[in-house]
């Protein structure tokens, strides 16, 4: 596990109270005198919440955050021009997720393994970006070129160089040269244009599981901290072109992850690897009969009842979250580890403010919260596309990098809580919603409140009872349309009360 640098928290409570007082009776600074004037005023209007903290009741272990390198690495590593700030552009990129003080300081970053639509440029994907590479030789298919890719490769090697040691293999497609119609998408095979069978023959499974394997014990050997593989992605949806895909009914991803389990055991690969599955869509409705067959497999339910059950956030609402839990429940499988693995909010234009930042949060928050999930990564972290996925922009020719409100407002948990943190019970009323964690790289030293204010009205809580528990030292970061990811403890903090801007996310950090 990594020690997330940033959380220096920078002053004793009090005395960060004092600093900011002593700053704006000094004169110095005028605008020094206008900041604390206007906290102030803020302090003296904000509507007072209350907040209830009970560490002594505890639900997760936290094993990370991250985000994929899909459809933008393997062109964006390829990137070295040089930013205003002195960097590359992948190297500026590379710190925006990585760092744990310039950047949001991601724990997983997902590789994508292609399915060689990139060499055979499809014309069933004509948008070159969500092209991918594999590593079969373009001259001799029995053999492997490891230099195809390198671009996206350079990713997993910065992303390791910035200590993350969580790198997840996924797949949306098996190798074009396995599937039924030589393409990394299926065909629709129905009058209704709905594709009803696998783009992947049952005799081509073990020649696909083996060629995903060769490649998980090259990228081990090449020294990338590999932890999960995840060979089948959202099979409920039919993928008949414009990205890589492949269609799995119940039946065939059954069959299918057992192939992967027992080739796995082969190879020795149990004990270090993980098996991520299912990677469906969403949580409940077309997800159910997947989950359903998975743990009627005598050997499927025993493998992912001890390592975890992977699902995306898409479509999912709360109630259906809650009806796919009571649906594991029913199965008897209701105390199972659950990961949410991919999201976006699925909405045209581009949007740099606020407003999809706290939708992403709040999705974060609910899934957290009612789905209790021990680790949470987003879909693409770098977007060259005029809708709401991206966690930083590009453009695709001057290579223009801008980060979204999306990847601070991220940040506000994936810098602070570490994984082995532990969420604990909360209680925060109907006005603000969040979360809260204890932890200190297996420690119980430190608390972590992350609260989402969504309205337009400035609000303040009082931490007293925290801080007689905590509070040696405190640090409060902000992501609001003034502030990324900011340390904004010596405005933000007044007495016992800490300052919750409207339309903001904000992480207090108390360290005994």
């Amino acid at each position: 596990m990594r020690k997330k640098l940033f959380k220096k928290t920078l002053a004793l409570f009090l005395a960060s109270v004092t600093l900011a007082s002593s700053v704006a009776g000094c004169g110095n600074s005028e605008s020094s005198k206008t900041t604390t004037t206007t906290t102030t005023s803020r302090f003296v209007n904000a509507i007072e919440t209350e907040i209830s903290i009970d560490t002594s009741t505890t639900y997760q272990t936290i094993t990370g955050f991250g985000a994929s390198g899909a459809w933008w690495s393997q062109i964006v590593g390829g990137w070295v021009s040089e930013q205003s700030n002195g960097l590359t552009s992948r190297e500026y990129i590379a710190q925006l997720l990585f760092d744990e003080e310039n950047g949001i300081g991601l724990d997983i970053y997902r590789y994508n393994l292609g399915g060689g639509s990139a060499e055979m440029e499809d014309t069933g994907i004509s948008d070159v970006w969500r092209r991918a590479y594999s590593f079969v030789s373009d001259t001799d298919s029995s053999e492997y070129d490891w230099s195809k890719d390198e671009n996206a490769i350079w990713f997993v090697e910065k992303a390791a160089e910035y200590g993350l040691d969580q790198i997840i293999v996924f797949a949306n497609s098996p190798i074009a040269s396995l599937t039924i119609n030589g393409h990394a998408y299926g065909d629709a095979t129905s009058t209704s244009g709905r594709t009803t069978t696998s783009n992947l023959a049952e005799e081509n499974y073990e020649a696909y599981a083996d060629y995903y394997l060769d490649v998980i014990e090259h990228f081990i050997e090449e020294g990338y901290p590999i932890t999960e593989i995840s060979p089948i992605n959202e099979p409920q949806w039919e993928w008949t072109g414009g990205q890589e895909g492949c269609h799995y009914t119940a039946d065939e991803v059954v069959a299918l992850l057992k192939v992967f389990l027992a080739k796995m055991e082969e190879r020795g690969l149990l004990d270090t690897i993980k098996l991520s599955a299912p990677e469906g869509g969403e949580w409940g409705n077309t997800e159910n009969v997947y989950t359903t067959a998975i743990f009627s497999d005598e050997t499927l339910a025993a493998y992912f009842a001890e390592v975890g059950y992977d699902c995306h956030s898409y479509w999912s609402d709360t109630a259906q979250k809650r009806s796919f839990l009571n649906l594991l429940d029913s199965l008897g499988y209701g105390d199972i580890t659950l990961n949410e693995t991919e999201w976006c909010e699925m909405v045209n234009g581009t949007d740099y403010t606020m407003d999809s930042a706290l939708n992403l949060v709040e999705i974060m928050n609910e899934d957290l919260t009612i789905l209790n999930v021990a680790s949470w990564q987003y879909w693409i972290a770098v977007s060259c596309y005029t809708y709401r996925d991206g966690l930083i922009y590009v453009t695709k020719t001057n290579e223009v990098i801008v980060p979204y409100k999306r990847l601070w407002a991220m940040g506000n948990y994936s810098r602070y809580i570490d994984p082995g943190y532990v969420r604990v019970d909360t209680d925060f009323g109907t006005s603000i919603s969040g979360s809260a964690y204890t932890g200190n790289n297996g420690e119980s030293d430190e608390l972590v409140i992350v609260l989402i204010n969504d309205t337009t009205y400035d609000r303040s809580v009082d931490i007293s009872d925290y801080i007689a528990e905590y509070g040696s030292s405190v640090g409060v970061y902000v992501t609001d349309e003034d502030h990324n990811l900011e340390d904004v403890t010596s405005e933000f903090v007044d007495g016992n009360k800490v300052l919750l801007g409207g339309n903001s996310v904000t992480t207090i950090v108390l360290t005994k």
